[in-house]
Protein backbone atom coordinates (compact mmCIF):
# COMPACT_ATOMS: atom_id res chain seq x y z
CA UNK A 1 0.00 0.00 0.00
CA UNK A 2 2.65 2.44 1.38
CA UNK A 3 4.60 1.57 -2.75
CA UNK A 4 1.60 3.06 -4.05
CA UNK A 5 1.05 6.30 -2.50
CA UNK A 6 3.62 7.85 -4.41
CA UNK A 7 2.88 6.97 -7.79
CA UNK A 8 -0.55 7.82 -7.25
CA UNK A 9 0.47 11.35 -5.98
CA UNK A 10 2.69 11.73 -9.15
CA UNK A 11 -0.38 10.98 -11.33
CA UNK A 12 -2.42 13.27 -9.32
CA UNK A 13 0.53 16.14 -10.46
CA UNK A 14 0.61 15.66 -13.67
CA UNK A 15 -3.42 15.52 -14.11
CA UNK A 16 -3.64 18.70 -12.40
CA UNK A 17 -0.60 20.04 -14.17
CA UNK A 18 -2.16 18.67 -17.46
CA UNK A 19 -5.92 20.93 -16.75
CA UNK A 20 -3.69 24.10 -16.30
CA UNK A 21 -2.52 23.77 -19.43
CA UNK A 22 -5.85 22.66 -20.79
CA UNK A 23 -7.04 25.91 -19.19
CA UNK A 24 -4.31 28.43 -20.14
CA UNK A 25 -5.42 27.12 -23.88
CA UNK A 26 -9.14 27.97 -23.75
CA UNK A 27 -8.16 30.95 -22.00
CA UNK A 28 -5.80 31.27 -25.49
CA UNK A 29 -8.34 30.36 -28.20
CA UNK A 30 -11.13 32.33 -26.96
CA UNK A 31 -9.22 35.49 -27.15
CA UNK A 32 -8.44 34.89 -30.93
CA UNK A 33 -11.77 33.91 -31.39
CA UNK A 34 -12.94 37.52 -29.96
CA UNK A 35 -10.07 39.43 -32.30
CA UNK A 36 -11.03 37.29 -35.00
CA UNK A 37 -14.78 38.02 -34.18
CA UNK A 38 -13.30 42.19 -34.60
CA UNK A 39 -11.99 40.93 -38.15
CA UNK A 40 -14.84 41.14 -40.31
CA UNK A 41 -12.59 42.15 -43.50
CA UNK A 42 -10.45 40.74 -45.92
CA UNK A 43 -7.48 42.42 -44.68
CA UNK A 44 -8.31 41.89 -41.26
CA UNK A 45 -9.65 45.47 -40.01
CA UNK A 46 -13.18 46.79 -39.84
CA UNK A 47 -13.59 49.98 -42.07
CA UNK A 48 -16.02 51.31 -39.75
CA UNK A 49 -13.64 51.67 -37.08
CA UNK A 50 -11.46 53.79 -39.55
CA UNK A 51 -14.57 55.85 -41.00
CA UNK A 52 -17.03 56.32 -37.97
CA UNK A 53 -19.51 55.19 -40.51
CA UNK A 54 -22.13 52.21 -39.81
CA UNK A 55 -22.18 49.25 -42.79
CA UNK A 56 -24.91 47.58 -43.19
CA UNK A 57 -24.07 43.55 -43.43
CA UNK A 58 -25.70 40.62 -44.72
CA UNK A 59 -28.28 39.75 -42.15
CA UNK A 60 -28.96 42.97 -41.03
CA UNK A 61 -31.97 45.27 -41.81
CA UNK A 62 -30.99 48.05 -43.98
CA UNK A 63 -32.62 51.44 -42.87
CA UNK A 64 -35.01 52.92 -45.98
CA UNK A 65 -35.14 56.46 -46.44
CA UNK A 66 -38.22 55.71 -48.57
CA UNK A 67 -40.09 52.20 -49.54
CA UNK A 68 -38.97 50.04 -52.05
CA UNK A 69 -40.69 50.91 -55.11
CA UNK A 70 -41.59 47.47 -56.58
CA UNK A 71 -41.99 49.32 -60.10
CA UNK A 72 -37.95 49.87 -60.10
CA UNK A 73 -36.20 47.63 -58.14
CA UNK A 74 -34.21 44.85 -59.69
CA UNK A 75 -34.55 41.65 -57.89
CA UNK A 76 -30.81 39.99 -57.61
CA UNK A 77 -28.94 37.56 -55.55
CA UNK A 78 -29.48 37.61 -52.08
CA UNK A 79 -32.49 39.34 -51.88
CA UNK A 80 -35.05 37.44 -49.55
CA UNK A 81 -38.70 36.67 -50.53
CA UNK A 82 -41.89 35.40 -48.38
CA UNK A 83 -43.88 33.46 -50.04
CA UNK A 84 -47.54 33.42 -48.12
CA UNK A 85 -50.02 30.06 -49.93
CA UNK A 86 -52.97 30.12 -48.54
CA UNK A 87 -56.76 28.47 -49.72
CA UNK A 88 -57.06 24.53 -49.95
CA UNK A 89 -53.76 24.02 -48.21
CA UNK A 90 -51.69 26.70 -46.61
CA UNK A 91 -47.99 27.28 -46.42
CA UNK A 92 -45.08 30.06 -46.17
CA UNK A 93 -41.32 30.05 -47.17
CA UNK A 94 -38.73 32.70 -46.63
CA UNK A 95 -36.71 31.81 -49.55
CA UNK A 96 -33.36 33.25 -50.56
CA UNK A 97 -32.35 34.08 -54.40
CA UNK A 98 -29.50 32.06 -55.70
CA UNK A 99 -26.48 33.13 -56.80
CA UNK A 100 -28.18 32.28 -60.42
CA UNK A 101 -30.69 34.29 -59.93
CA UNK A 102 -33.62 32.11 -59.43
CA UNK A 103 -36.03 31.41 -56.37
CA UNK A 104 -36.01 27.79 -55.08
CA UNK A 105 -39.64 26.89 -54.05
CA UNK A 106 -40.06 23.65 -52.34
CA UNK A 107 -42.68 21.35 -53.96
CA UNK A 108 -43.08 23.67 -57.13
CA UNK A 109 -39.26 23.54 -58.21
CA UNK A 110 -36.87 26.31 -59.04
CA UNK A 111 -38.15 29.49 -60.74
CA UNK A 112 -35.97 31.64 -62.42
CA UNK A 113 -36.73 35.73 -61.88
CA UNK A 114 -33.20 37.00 -62.39
CA UNK A 115 -32.90 40.15 -64.11
CA UNK A 116 -36.45 40.86 -63.36
CA UNK A 117 -37.62 43.99 -61.84
CA UNK A 118 -39.66 43.36 -58.39
CA UNK A 119 -43.37 43.88 -59.72
CA UNK A 120 -42.50 41.34 -62.69
CA UNK A 121 -40.80 38.90 -60.38
CA UNK A 122 -44.29 38.51 -58.13
CA UNK A 123 -46.32 38.19 -60.88
CA UNK A 124 -44.27 35.05 -62.14
CA UNK A 125 -44.33 33.47 -59.06
CA UNK A 126 -47.98 33.34 -58.67
CA UNK A 127 -48.60 32.12 -61.82
CA UNK A 128 -45.69 29.50 -61.29
CA UNK A 129 -47.49 28.73 -58.13
CA UNK A 130 -50.55 28.20 -59.46
CA UNK A 131 -49.75 26.32 -62.23
CA UNK A 132 -49.09 23.33 -59.69
CA UNK A 133 -51.81 24.13 -57.02
CA UNK A 134 -55.25 24.80 -57.47
CA UNK A 135 -58.16 27.27 -55.04
CA UNK A 136 -55.34 29.05 -53.48
CA UNK A 137 -53.99 32.15 -53.40
CA UNK A 138 -50.24 33.45 -53.72
CA UNK A 139 -48.65 36.43 -52.16
CA UNK A 140 -44.39 37.36 -52.60
CA UNK A 141 -43.14 39.73 -50.88
CA UNK A 142 -39.75 41.12 -50.29
CA UNK A 143 -38.19 41.12 -46.74
CA UNK A 144 -34.95 40.86 -46.66
CA UNK A 145 -32.12 43.12 -48.85
CA UNK A 146 -29.44 41.27 -50.70
CA UNK A 147 -25.40 42.95 -50.13
CA UNK A 148 -23.28 43.40 -52.51
CA UNK A 149 -19.73 44.92 -53.67
CA UNK A 150 -18.82 48.02 -55.33
CA UNK A 151 -15.79 49.48 -55.41
CA UNK A 152 -14.79 53.20 -55.06
CA UNK A 153 -11.70 55.47 -56.30
CA UNK A 154 -10.51 58.42 -56.69
CA UNK A 155 -10.37 61.71 -54.58
CA UNK A 156 -11.47 59.95 -51.62
CA UNK A 157 -9.67 59.53 -48.33
CA UNK A 158 -10.10 55.10 -48.37
CA UNK A 159 -10.41 53.73 -51.94
CA UNK A 160 -11.16 50.16 -51.98
CA UNK A 161 -14.28 47.68 -52.36
CA UNK A 162 -17.38 48.28 -50.07
CA UNK A 163 -19.98 46.21 -49.26
CA UNK A 164 -23.38 47.95 -49.73
CA UNK A 165 -27.25 46.87 -50.92
CA UNK A 166 -29.75 48.29 -53.08
CA UNK A 167 -30.77 51.44 -50.74
CA UNK A 168 -27.40 52.35 -50.16
CA UNK A 169 -26.91 55.88 -51.75
CA UNK A 170 -23.68 57.41 -53.22
CA UNK A 171 -23.03 59.79 -50.43
CA UNK A 172 -22.87 56.78 -47.87
CA UNK A 173 -20.85 55.09 -49.78
CA UNK A 174 -18.64 57.98 -50.21
CA UNK A 175 -18.66 58.28 -46.13
CA UNK A 176 -17.52 54.65 -46.03
CA UNK A 177 -14.63 55.72 -47.76
CA UNK A 178 -13.28 58.25 -45.24
CA UNK A 179 -15.51 61.07 -47.39
CA UNK A 180 -13.86 63.73 -49.84
CA UNK A 181 -10.05 64.08 -50.05
CA UNK A 182 -9.19 67.57 -48.25
CA UNK A 183 -12.15 67.90 -46.27
CA UNK A 184 -11.20 66.44 -43.27
CA UNK A 185 -7.84 64.69 -43.43
CA UNK A 186 -4.27 65.92 -44.96
CA UNK A 187 -4.70 65.61 -48.95
CA UNK A 188 -0.97 63.62 -49.21
CA UNK A 189 -0.87 60.70 -46.81
CA UNK A 190 -3.61 59.12 -45.93
CA UNK A 191 -3.67 55.61 -43.29
CA UNK A 192 -5.57 53.31 -45.38
CA UNK A 193 -7.14 49.64 -44.07
CA UNK A 194 -6.01 48.74 -47.48
CA UNK A 195 -2.82 50.15 -48.01
CA UNK A 196 -0.97 53.67 -47.23
CA UNK A 197 -2.13 55.71 -50.40
CA UNK A 198 -0.55 59.03 -51.16
CA UNK A 199 -2.87 61.79 -52.92
CA UNK A 200 -1.98 64.84 -55.37
CA UNK A 201 -2.45 67.96 -53.98
CA UNK A 202 -5.70 68.82 -54.66
CA UNK A 203 -10.07 69.26 -53.64
CA UNK A 204 -12.13 66.56 -54.97
CA UNK A 205 -15.42 67.00 -57.23
CA UNK A 206 -18.62 66.96 -55.08
CA UNK A 207 -20.84 67.32 -58.31
CA UNK A 208 -19.25 65.49 -61.24
CA UNK A 209 -19.06 61.69 -59.24
CA UNK A 210 -18.86 59.27 -62.27
CA UNK A 211 -20.91 55.88 -61.32
CA UNK A 212 -20.07 53.51 -64.08
CA UNK A 213 -22.67 50.38 -63.97
CA UNK A 214 -22.27 47.11 -65.43
CA UNK A 215 -24.69 47.40 -67.82
CA UNK A 216 -22.39 49.84 -69.40
CA UNK A 217 -24.46 52.94 -68.65
CA UNK A 218 -22.80 56.50 -66.81
CA UNK A 219 -24.55 57.97 -64.37
CA UNK A 220 -22.88 61.29 -62.64
CA UNK A 221 -24.30 62.13 -58.82
CA UNK A 222 -24.01 65.38 -57.27
CA UNK A 223 -23.46 65.88 -53.74
CA UNK A 224 -22.96 69.28 -53.59
CA UNK A 225 -26.38 69.76 -55.18
CA UNK A 226 -28.20 67.22 -53.15
CA UNK A 227 -26.71 68.60 -49.91
CA UNK A 228 -28.14 72.05 -50.97
CA UNK A 229 -31.36 71.03 -51.84
CA UNK A 230 -32.01 67.42 -49.88
CA UNK A 231 -33.69 66.02 -53.09
CA UNK A 232 -32.72 62.40 -53.12
CA UNK A 233 -32.84 62.73 -57.54
CA UNK A 234 -28.94 63.94 -57.10
CA UNK A 235 -27.45 61.29 -54.75
CA UNK A 236 -28.49 57.81 -56.77
CA UNK A 237 -29.01 54.17 -55.37
CA UNK A 238 -26.37 51.64 -55.75
CA UNK A 239 -26.71 48.31 -57.65
CA UNK A 240 -24.57 45.49 -57.87
CA UNK A 241 -21.07 45.56 -59.52
CA UNK A 242 -21.26 50.00 -59.78
CA UNK A 243 -17.85 51.63 -59.71
CA UNK A 244 -17.60 55.04 -58.33
CA UNK A 245 -14.87 57.71 -59.27
CA UNK A 246 -14.50 60.83 -57.84
CA UNK A 247 -12.79 63.22 -59.90
CA UNK A 248 -10.31 65.89 -58.91
CA UNK A 249 -12.33 69.45 -59.25
CA UNK A 250 -10.45 72.30 -61.63
CA UNK A 251 -9.16 74.59 -59.21
CA UNK A 252 -9.49 77.89 -61.34
CA UNK A 253 -11.39 77.42 -63.88
CA UNK A 254 -14.69 75.22 -64.35
CA UNK A 255 -16.41 77.55 -61.49
CA UNK A 256 -19.96 79.53 -62.24
CA UNK A 257 -21.02 81.69 -59.26
CA UNK A 258 -24.36 83.72 -57.94
CA UNK A 259 -24.04 86.90 -56.18
CA UNK A 260 -26.63 89.35 -55.13
CA UNK A 261 -29.74 88.94 -54.01
CA UNK A 262 -29.64 84.85 -52.72
CA UNK A 263 -29.27 83.70 -49.38
CA UNK A 264 -25.76 82.14 -50.25
CA UNK A 265 -23.64 83.81 -52.78
CA UNK A 266 -20.55 82.37 -53.82
CA UNK A 267 -19.04 80.31 -56.87
CA UNK A 268 -19.83 76.71 -57.31
CA UNK A 269 -18.26 73.61 -59.30
CA UNK A 270 -20.14 73.71 -62.89
CA UNK A 271 -21.93 70.57 -63.63
CA UNK A 272 -22.87 70.22 -67.20
CA UNK A 273 -26.56 69.23 -66.12
CA UNK A 274 -27.02 72.72 -64.54
CA UNK A 275 -29.59 75.10 -65.04
CA UNK A 276 -29.44 78.80 -64.16
CA UNK A 277 -32.86 77.62 -61.47
CA UNK A 278 -29.68 74.87 -60.38
CA UNK A 279 -27.66 77.59 -59.79
CA UNK A 280 -30.11 79.30 -57.68
CA UNK A 281 -31.00 76.41 -55.72
CA UNK A 282 -27.24 76.13 -54.80
CA UNK A 283 -27.58 80.01 -53.50
CA UNK A 284 -30.10 78.41 -51.33
CA UNK A 285 -33.08 80.22 -52.89
CA UNK A 286 -33.46 84.10 -53.45
CA UNK A 287 -33.10 86.61 -50.66
CA UNK A 288 -36.33 88.27 -49.55
CA UNK A 289 -35.27 91.56 -50.75
CA UNK A 290 -34.11 90.22 -54.04
CA UNK A 291 -35.66 91.99 -57.28
CA UNK A 292 -36.18 89.24 -59.60
CA UNK A 293 -37.63 91.30 -62.40
CA UNK A 294 -34.29 91.23 -64.25
CA UNK A 295 -31.34 89.13 -63.68
CA UNK A 296 -27.64 89.91 -65.37
CA UNK A 297 -25.85 87.54 -66.79
CA UNK A 298 -22.06 87.68 -67.79
CA UNK A 299 -20.77 84.73 -69.60
CA UNK A 300 -17.27 84.17 -71.78
CA UNK A 301 -17.67 84.19 -75.38
CA UNK A 302 -16.08 80.76 -77.36
CA UNK A 303 -12.67 82.61 -77.75
CA UNK A 304 -12.31 82.16 -74.04
CA UNK A 305 -11.63 86.15 -73.55
CA UNK A 306 -14.74 88.24 -74.80
CA UNK A 307 -16.95 88.82 -72.02
CA UNK A 308 -21.26 89.20 -72.96
CA UNK A 309 -23.68 90.86 -70.75
CA UNK A 310 -27.33 89.36 -70.80
CA UNK A 311 -30.31 90.22 -69.28
CA UNK A 312 -33.01 87.98 -68.42
CA UNK A 313 -36.46 88.04 -66.43
CA UNK A 314 -35.90 85.88 -63.40
CA UNK A 315 -39.28 85.73 -62.80
CA UNK A 316 -40.65 84.46 -65.98
CA UNK A 317 -38.44 81.93 -65.67
CA UNK A 318 -38.26 80.70 -62.19
CA UNK A 319 -42.79 80.82 -62.74
CA UNK A 320 -41.77 78.84 -65.68
CA UNK A 321 -42.80 81.12 -67.83
CA UNK A 322 -39.97 81.45 -70.20
CA UNK A 323 -37.46 78.37 -70.50
CA UNK A 324 -34.75 77.90 -68.20
CA UNK A 325 -31.70 79.13 -68.94
CA UNK A 326 -28.62 76.33 -69.82
CA UNK A 327 -25.53 77.37 -67.34
CA UNK A 328 -22.42 77.44 -69.19
CA UNK A 329 -19.00 76.86 -67.43
CA UNK A 330 -17.53 80.21 -65.57
CA UNK A 331 -20.96 81.62 -65.87
CA UNK A 332 -21.76 84.97 -63.61
CA UNK A 333 -25.26 85.93 -62.38
CA UNK A 334 -26.16 88.98 -60.26
CA UNK A 335 -29.53 89.29 -58.86
CA UNK A 336 -29.93 93.00 -57.77
CA UNK A 337 -31.52 93.73 -54.86
CA UNK A 338 -34.16 96.38 -53.28
CA UNK A 339 -32.77 99.61 -51.77
CA UNK A 340 -33.60 100.04 -48.11
CA UNK A 341 -35.78 96.57 -48.33
CA UNK A 342 -37.64 96.93 -44.76
CA UNK A 343 -34.97 99.22 -43.20
CA UNK A 344 -36.07 99.71 -39.74
CA UNK A 345 -35.95 103.43 -38.26
CA UNK A 346 -35.18 103.67 -34.55
CA UNK A 347 -33.72 105.44 -31.95
CA UNK A 348 -32.39 103.99 -28.07
CA UNK A 349 -33.31 105.93 -25.14
CA UNK A 350 -31.43 105.16 -22.08
CA UNK A 351 -31.07 106.32 -18.73
CA UNK A 352 -33.16 108.46 -16.58
CA UNK A 353 -36.87 108.69 -18.89
CA UNK A 354 -40.16 107.32 -17.34
CA UNK A 355 -39.71 104.73 -20.40
CA UNK A 356 -36.68 103.75 -21.52
CA UNK A 357 -35.88 101.37 -24.52
CA UNK A 358 -36.15 101.80 -28.54
CA UNK A 359 -38.30 103.83 -30.49
CA UNK A 360 -39.55 103.94 -33.49
CA UNK A 361 -38.78 107.13 -35.89
CA UNK A 362 -39.98 108.34 -39.15
CA UNK A 363 -36.17 109.50 -40.50
CA UNK A 364 -36.03 113.21 -41.16
CA UNK A 365 -39.05 114.19 -39.73
CA UNK A 366 -39.07 113.28 -35.92
CA UNK A 367 -37.14 115.38 -33.49
CA UNK A 368 -35.66 114.52 -30.37
CA UNK A 369 -37.91 116.36 -28.10
CA UNK A 370 -40.55 114.59 -29.79
CA UNK A 371 -39.25 110.60 -28.79
CA UNK A 372 -38.21 112.12 -25.20
CA UNK A 373 -41.91 112.83 -24.73
CA UNK A 374 -42.83 109.88 -26.19
CA UNK A 375 -40.46 108.05 -23.54
CA UNK A 376 -42.34 109.74 -20.83
CA UNK A 377 -40.29 112.67 -19.86
CA UNK A 378 -37.30 113.03 -17.62
CA UNK A 379 -37.37 111.79 -14.39
CA UNK A 380 -36.38 113.87 -11.11
CA UNK A 381 -33.00 111.92 -11.21
CA UNK A 382 -32.14 113.08 -14.56
CA UNK A 383 -28.71 114.72 -15.05
CA UNK A 384 -29.80 117.29 -18.18
CA UNK A 385 -25.93 118.66 -17.79
CA UNK A 386 -24.48 114.93 -18.25
CA UNK A 387 -27.22 114.15 -21.24
CA UNK A 388 -25.62 113.16 -24.62
CA UNK A 389 -26.65 111.92 -27.90
CA UNK A 390 -24.75 109.54 -30.01
CA UNK A 391 -24.97 108.75 -34.10
CA UNK A 392 -23.38 106.79 -35.99
CA UNK A 393 -23.45 106.48 -40.01
CA UNK A 394 -21.92 104.83 -42.85
CA UNK A 395 -19.66 107.97 -43.70
CA UNK A 396 -18.02 107.82 -40.29
CA UNK A 397 -14.05 107.72 -41.53
CA UNK A 398 -11.38 106.68 -39.73
CA UNK A 399 -9.19 109.65 -38.37
CA UNK A 400 -5.85 108.39 -39.85
CA UNK A 401 -4.18 110.77 -38.38
CA UNK A 402 -4.57 110.25 -34.51
CA UNK A 403 -4.50 106.18 -35.40
CA UNK A 404 -0.56 107.42 -36.55
CA UNK A 405 0.02 109.35 -33.50
CA UNK A 406 -1.31 107.20 -31.10
CA UNK A 407 1.47 104.77 -32.43
CA UNK A 408 4.15 107.86 -31.37
CA UNK A 409 5.68 108.91 -28.35
CA UNK A 410 4.36 112.63 -27.39
CA UNK A 411 8.22 113.67 -27.06
CA UNK A 412 8.55 112.77 -31.12
CA UNK A 413 5.88 115.12 -31.42
CA UNK A 414 5.81 118.25 -32.97
CA UNK A 415 3.44 121.11 -30.76
CA UNK A 416 0.94 121.37 -33.52
CA UNK A 417 0.77 117.65 -33.73
CA UNK A 418 0.62 117.25 -29.55
CA UNK A 419 -2.37 119.81 -29.46
CA UNK A 420 -4.25 118.03 -32.63
CA UNK A 421 -3.54 114.53 -30.45
CA UNK A 422 -4.22 115.98 -27.27
CA UNK A 423 -7.70 117.51 -27.99
CA UNK A 424 -8.70 114.39 -30.42
CA UNK A 425 -8.23 112.20 -27.86
CA UNK A 426 -10.36 113.69 -25.44
CA UNK A 427 -13.58 114.12 -28.19
CA UNK A 428 -16.07 111.13 -28.27
CA UNK A 429 -16.79 109.29 -31.42
CA UNK A 430 -20.12 110.07 -32.78
CA UNK A 431 -21.07 112.85 -29.64
CA UNK A 432 -23.91 115.17 -31.18
CA UNK A 433 -23.53 118.45 -29.29
CA UNK A 434 -26.62 119.36 -27.94
CA UNK A 435 -27.57 121.37 -24.88
CA UNK A 436 -30.46 119.34 -23.13
CA UNK A 437 -31.76 121.93 -20.45
CA UNK A 438 -32.92 124.48 -23.66
CA UNK A 439 -34.20 121.29 -25.82
CA UNK A 440 -37.71 122.76 -25.02
CA UNK A 441 -37.53 126.20 -25.41
CA UNK A 442 -39.75 127.77 -28.15
CA UNK A 443 -37.66 128.74 -30.88
CA UNK A 444 -36.34 124.77 -31.30
CA UNK A 445 -33.21 125.97 -31.72
CA UNK A 446 -31.68 123.26 -29.62
CA UNK A 447 -33.74 120.27 -30.89
CA UNK A 448 -33.25 118.20 -34.05
CA UNK A 449 -33.89 115.60 -36.16
CA UNK A 450 -33.47 112.21 -35.03
CA UNK A 451 -31.69 109.37 -37.41
CA UNK A 452 -32.11 105.54 -37.69
CA UNK A 453 -29.42 103.96 -34.86
CA UNK A 454 -29.24 107.31 -32.72
CA UNK A 455 -28.19 106.45 -28.63
CA UNK A 456 -29.49 109.36 -26.39
CA UNK A 457 -27.78 108.30 -22.88
CA UNK A 458 -29.74 110.52 -19.98
CA UNK A 459 -27.18 109.52 -16.69
CA UNK A 460 -28.24 110.12 -13.05
CA UNK A 461 -27.64 113.30 -11.45
CA UNK A 462 -24.12 112.42 -9.91
CA UNK A 463 -23.99 115.39 -7.06
CA UNK A 464 -20.13 115.06 -6.63
CA UNK A 465 -17.58 116.89 -7.35
CA UNK A 466 -14.38 114.71 -8.02
CA UNK A 467 -10.75 116.12 -6.30
CA UNK A 468 -7.54 114.24 -7.90
CA UNK A 469 -4.08 114.69 -7.31
CA UNK A 470 -2.24 116.42 -4.43
CA UNK A 471 -4.67 117.12 -1.66
CA UNK A 472 -4.59 115.51 1.51
CA UNK A 473 -7.71 113.37 1.29
CA UNK A 474 -8.52 112.63 -2.75
CA UNK A 475 -11.81 111.13 -3.85
CA UNK A 476 -15.48 112.64 -4.14
CA UNK A 477 -17.04 115.12 -2.55
CA UNK A 478 -20.65 116.32 -2.10
CA UNK A 479 -21.71 118.74 -4.80
CA UNK A 480 -22.37 122.76 -3.84
CA UNK A 481 -23.69 125.05 -6.37
CA UNK A 482 -22.23 127.92 -4.18
CA UNK A 483 -18.96 126.27 -4.14
CA UNK A 484 -15.86 127.30 -6.03
CA UNK A 485 -12.52 124.88 -6.98
CA UNK A 486 -10.71 125.98 -3.82
CA UNK A 487 -13.57 125.58 -1.44
CA UNK A 488 -13.49 121.48 -2.93
CA UNK A 489 -9.61 121.63 -2.31
CA UNK A 490 -10.36 122.90 1.49
CA UNK A 491 -12.50 119.89 1.89
CA UNK A 492 -10.08 117.80 0.99
CA UNK A 493 -8.02 118.78 3.12
CA UNK A 494 -5.91 121.45 1.78
CA UNK A 495 -2.90 120.87 -0.72
CA UNK A 496 -0.27 118.38 -0.15
CA UNK A 497 3.43 119.97 0.07
CA UNK A 498 3.76 118.44 -3.53
CA UNK A 499 1.17 120.23 -4.98
CA UNK A 500 1.86 122.38 -7.72
CA UNK A 501 -0.95 125.17 -6.60
CA UNK A 502 -0.83 127.24 -9.96
CA UNK A 503 -1.75 124.87 -12.06
CA UNK A 504 -5.10 123.37 -10.95
CA UNK A 505 -7.01 122.22 -13.72
CA UNK A 506 -10.74 121.79 -14.02
CA UNK A 507 -11.87 118.73 -16.24
CA UNK A 508 -15.73 119.17 -17.13
CA UNK A 509 -17.71 116.01 -17.44
CA UNK A 510 -19.70 116.59 -20.68
CA UNK A 511 -17.24 117.92 -23.08
CA UNK A 512 -13.76 116.66 -21.39
CA UNK A 513 -12.30 120.04 -21.32
CA UNK A 514 -9.54 120.99 -19.59
CA UNK A 515 -10.29 124.67 -17.99
CA UNK A 516 -7.62 126.75 -16.17
CA UNK A 517 -8.94 127.12 -12.32
CA UNK A 518 -10.13 130.38 -11.81
CA UNK A 519 -12.57 131.54 -8.90
CA UNK A 520 -15.30 132.57 -10.96
CA UNK A 521 -15.19 129.08 -12.94
CA UNK A 522 -18.72 127.42 -12.26
CA UNK A 523 -18.42 123.99 -11.49
CA UNK A 524 -21.21 121.28 -12.56
CA UNK A 525 -22.03 117.97 -10.98
CA UNK A 526 -19.41 115.29 -12.45
CA UNK A 527 -17.01 117.94 -12.55
CA UNK A 528 -13.19 116.68 -11.94
CA UNK A 529 -10.90 119.23 -9.99
CA UNK A 530 -7.20 118.20 -10.72
CA UNK A 531 -4.04 119.49 -8.53
CA UNK A 532 -0.67 118.46 -10.53
CA UNK A 533 2.33 117.69 -8.62
CA UNK A 534 4.98 120.04 -9.09
CA UNK A 535 8.09 119.26 -10.73
CA UNK A 536 11.22 119.48 -8.56
CA UNK A 537 13.96 121.65 -9.78
CA UNK A 538 17.25 119.98 -9.83
CA UNK A 539 19.20 123.02 -9.05
CA UNK A 540 22.80 121.46 -9.60
CA UNK A 541 22.06 119.77 -12.70
CA UNK A 542 20.75 123.46 -13.77
CA UNK A 543 24.34 125.13 -12.75
CA UNK A 544 26.09 122.57 -14.42
CA UNK A 545 24.24 123.36 -17.43
CA UNK A 546 24.55 126.71 -17.42
CA UNK A 547 28.33 126.71 -16.71
CA UNK A 548 28.42 124.17 -19.64
CA UNK A 549 26.67 126.37 -22.12
CA UNK A 550 28.56 129.61 -21.24
CA UNK A 551 31.81 127.56 -21.34
CA UNK A 552 30.36 126.71 -25.04
CA UNK A 553 29.30 130.31 -26.21
CA UNK A 554 33.06 131.93 -25.14
CA UNK A 555 35.20 129.27 -26.75
CA UNK A 556 33.06 129.77 -30.00
CA UNK A 557 33.47 134.06 -29.12
CA UNK A 558 37.07 133.50 -28.58
CA UNK A 559 37.73 131.34 -31.79
CA UNK A 560 35.90 133.97 -34.25
CA UNK A 561 37.76 136.43 -32.71
CA UNK A 562 40.89 135.15 -33.65
CA UNK A 563 39.70 134.28 -36.84
CA UNK A 564 38.89 137.26 -37.59
CA UNK A 565 41.98 139.37 -36.62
Amino acid sequence: MNNNLPAGNGKSKYRKLLVILLNLLAVVLFFEAESGHCQKTDEGIDPSEFTGFSIVRPGEIAPLDQPIDPLSYMVGPGDKLRIFIWGSIQAQYDITVTPEGKLLVPTVGPIDISGMILSSAKIKIEQEILERFRNVQVTADLIGLRTFKVAIGGAVNYAGVYTANAVTRVSEIIKMAGGFQGENKSPYEIKSFYKPVTFPSGIASQRNIIINSVSGSVDTADILLFEQTGDMKYNYKLSDGDEIFVPLREQNINMYGVFGGVRNPAYFEYSARDSLTDLIKLGHGLSIDADSSYAELVRFAPDGTTEKHEMYNLREILHGEEPDIQMQPDDRLFIKTKKDFNEKHQVLILGEVRYPGFYAIKPESTYLSEILTEAGGFTELASLAEAEMTRFTDQDIADRELERLSQMEVADMSDLEYEYFKFKSREKPGRVAINFQELYSSDRQHDIKLKSGDVIRIPTVSEVITVSGEVANPGLQAYNPEFNYSDYIKLAGGYSFRADKGKVRIIKAVTGEWKKAKKNAVLKPGDTVLIPEEKKIEYLKTIRDVIAFTANVATVYLVIKQATE
